[in-house]
């Protein structure tokens, strides 16, 4: 009994397994296109449609976009966009933001944006052990932060680009100061990032996004339930509004049934 309870464990996880693996979500060349309007918030979809990047990045530069995967290969990673494997993994993803940030920051480099080394990408990790994280683009004037923890200890932290703290966003610094402008964020499934080709799509959207030069002002009250643990309403909100946008009649939070328990 004891092995034959073991094969079918072992069969059941190997099948969930499969499914996540093997989920996908038709996605046309109209709603690529449709996705630069849409920016980060966007990425589930190609991530999950299995498209390939060459194919993304035809359809970016059919629609004009302001950067293009290739652009993101080229000047965030160093490498040319021909001749990338398939999954266009070139060893380079980033396991921290402090690593995005510098790629996102070459970006906006070779856009001609002069002070692109006071753009950040950020992070709150609160859910991530549930699935999810919410990721902002930011612009830093200061290079050191005097700010107060953002899950609830009173004291003053001073933070620089060392400290992982440094990686989130604020909105006001110890003594009222205005401090952090978000210009593009997103409630992202960890599994949409987890990989380079991936991540390559999220810097692209997010440096197109920065280019537009319209803040997001709508993040802080996101930011507030999420780390209140009220991550799930803004994930389906923000899913909503995608597929709004999209012409997406069931979003991946729907067809995945990620809420269901």
């Amino acid at each position: 009994m004891n092995n034959l309870l073991k094969i079918l464990l072992i069969s059941i996880s190997a099948s969930a397994t499969a499914c996540s693996l093997y989920f996908t979500i038709p996605f046309q060349a109209y709603q690529m296109s449709k996705g630069l309007q849409v920016g980060t918030p966007a990425l589930p979809y190609y991530a999950y449609s299995k498209t390939s990047l060459e194919v993304i990045n035809d359809e970016f530069k059919k629609a004009n976009a302001k950067v293009t995967l290739e652009d993101t290969y080229t000047y965030a990673y160093g490498k040319s966009f021909k001749g990338l494997p398939p999954d266009g993994d070139t060893g380079q993803e980033f396991k921290e933001m402090s690593t995005a940030s510098r790629y996102l920051q070459n970006i906006l480099k070779s856009k001609g944006v002069a002070d692109a080394d006071n753009y950040f990408m950020t992070s709150i990790d609160s859910a991530r052990s549930f699935g999810f994280t919410l990721i902002a683009a930011v612009y830093r004037p200061d290079e050191t932060l005097i700010v107060f923890d953002k899950f609830g200890a009173s004291s003053e932290n001073t933070l620089t680009c060392d400290d992982p703290p440094y990686y989130q966003p604020y909105r006001f610094d110890c003594r009222g100061k205005p401090l952090d402008i978000v210009y593009e964020w997103a409630a992202v499934p960890n599994d949409c990032f987890d990989k380079q080709g991936h991540q390559a799509i999220l810097l692209t959207l997010t440096a197109g996004k920065i280019l537009e030069k319209n803040p997001k002002t709508n993040y802080w009250e996101a930011e507030r339930k999420w780390i209140a643990g009220n991550y799930k309403s803004v994930v389906i909100d923000q899913d909503y509004m995608v597929c709004r946008e999209l012409g997406i009649e069931t979003g991946y939070t729907q067809q995945k049934n990620v809420f269901t328990n």
